[in-house]
């Protein structure tokens, strides 16, 4: 959510460069897909915790933010974002190694 709350800021001052419309729009359609990306993700792990694929949930969340942070590094470079993306995926990846096992069918005698 703090991503989005930024976007007020960075949108005026993008418009305020000569870039074409196309790639401003573009910008701004990006920022706010990133934004809510990770609140979705957010409400799938937390509706996750009470399933008994919990473990397999959240671990599958994590994919997005390593990919994001792989695709971030590759072509803006290192920056701020990058670490608090790959910091999003190593905490969806504690989370999910930390949770039990998905629960076993009993044997049936």
């Amino acid at each position: 959510m703090l991503h989005g709350a930024g976007f007020r800021a960075v949108s005026a001052e993008i418009a305020g460069t000569n870039a074409r419309p196309v790639l401003v729009a573009a910008y701004k359609v990006l920022w706010l897909a990133f934004s809510v990306e990770f609140i979705v993700l957010s409400a799938i792990a937390a509706a996750a915790l009470g399933s008994s694929r919990a473990k397999q949930l959240i671990l599958l969340c994590s994919l997005i933010p390593i990919f994001n942070a792989g695709l971030m590094l590759f072509f803006l470079g290192p920056f701020l974002g990058v670490y608090c993306v790959a910091a999003t995926a190593v905490f969806f990846l504690t989370g999910g190694f930390l949770l039990p096992d998905a629960a076993q069918p009993a044997s049936m005698p």
